[in-house]
């Protein structure tokens, strides 16, 4: 299950088009209210990642093999959680990023 050629260019078509929309608005002279928004939204999706991080791998106690039964709801959880962590420090690198675009940096 790994990563392919088609998997990258989706990716790169999909940074692509995120960047050229960007600069079209940012063209407009809405570029710091637009880095506001985009701050408090990647903000709100880091919150979220990072709490599923804690729900599906911070509050259980895995044993040797990476697993935990729950009792009560009789579910077992693996140790596979951890990756939640991944788009919660992306979401949090956009948000530091974006306000650093929409209140601090350069003038425009």
């Amino acid at each position: 299950m790994g990563v392919n050629v088609g998997d990258w260019l989706v990716l790169v078509a999909v940074a692509a088009g995120v960047l050229s929309a960007w600069r079209l608005l940012a063209g407009t002279g809405r570029g710091r209210l637009l880095a506001r928004v985009g701050a408090v939204v990647s903000l709100v999706f880091a919150a979220f990642f990072f709490w599923l991080w804690y729900a599906m791998y911070l509050k259980w106690d895995f044993n040797e093999l990476g697993r935990y039964y729950d009792p009560v709801d009789g579910v077992v959880y693996t140790d596979s959680g951890f990756v939640w962590v991944l788009p919660a420090g992306l979401a949090l690198l956009a948000c530091a990023f974006f306000a650093w675009r929409g209140w601090g940096g350069r003038r425009d």
